[in-house]
């Protein structure tokens, strides 16, 4: 045999050797180990709502609509006096400050109160004529509603009380000029929840997108239908035809709290209007 060939075939034999002698000194892989699991916990409402509730839609600044949108200032003062209502029978705790600070205003800003109810009356008789108390009766529901929101009623709370007592120290004079400013400070809690409503849906949306969730989610805007609005002002000296009845005094006129001896907030159905459709995988 040529020497060629032996030394061919020596030669392909130590290879052989060599590889199987590495692949048997090699260490098999270890297998991939599988993806940590990630908890999935699905957002939920803030502050304690339900998880079907409709919110307001927003206005061109961003603002959620609210029956106070676009109030005269005695239409404003009138519904702070709801609100601090509101806040009289719902507010309970300690010694109770909403409900005493309601009363003793109702004491000291009697004649205030009672020009701007004659003012609210004198708007709604003139944009509206036999139908002006309907009219401002049904904003009135609204107002009392939208204020008697349970999960924002602590946040409002506090808003009631140091709203009540800025009212108490200042004098009848200075009561119109303050009103607005009043009205946006109970407002703010609101405004703040339907923030984080709205930040909620968002967030439960993408949770349901990514993790597969069976949920149905509650799309906003589904709006809340928007609330009226309140008649322009009408100046004082504004004479009603002779045809038109006088509006009947509300029973806040009286000078007494909504439901004298109430011991507790009445029950308020807010009412919504959610449209559920699953969200988008």
């Amino acid at each position: 045999m040529p020497l060629r060939t032996v030394s061919c075939r020596v030669w392909t034999i130590f290879s052989i050797a060599g590889l199987a002698l590495v692949a048997g000194c090699s260490t098999p892989r270890a297998p991939t180990p599988p993806p940590p699991v990630v908890p999935t916990i699905k957002p939920m409402p803030p502050m304690g709502a339900v998880e079907d509730m409709s919110i307001p839609d927003v206005d061109d600044g961003g603002q959620y609509l609210t029956p106070n949108r676009g109030v005269t200032a005695n239409t404003a003062l009138w519904h702070v006096r709801m609100a601090l209502n509101v806040a009289a029978l719902s507010c309970r705790g300690g010694t109770e400050p909403a409900k005493t600070q309601y009363n003793r205003m109702l004491h000291v800003h009697k004649d205030a109160l009672r020009e701007a109810n004659a003012a609210v009356d004198r708007n709604y008789t003139a944009a509206y004529g036999r139908g002006g108390l309907q009219s401002r009766e049904l904003l009135n529901t609204v107002v009392y509603n939208f204020f008697s929101l349970p999960p924002v009623q602590p946040t409002f709370c506090k808003a009631a009380i140091e709203v009540g007592a800025k009212m108490l120290a200042l004098p009848s004079s200075q009561l119109l000029a303050y009103a607005p400013e009043a009205l946006v400070a109970l407002e703010q809690p609101f405004q703040e929840f339907y923030e984080a409503y709205a930040d909620y849906l968002r967030r439960l949306a993408e949770w349901q997108s990514r993790f597969g969730g069976t949920v149905s989610v509650v799309v906003s805007p589904t709006p809340l239908p928007p609330p009226p609005l309140p008649p322009k002002e009408i100046s004082a000296g504004y004479v009603p035809p002779a045809n038109a009845p006088a509006l009947p005094p509300l029973r806040e006129e009286s000078g007494q709290a909504l439901l004298p001896g109430a011991t507790s907030a009445p029950r308020v159905n807010v009412p919504t209007f959610p449209i559920t459709r699953p969200a988008a995988r």
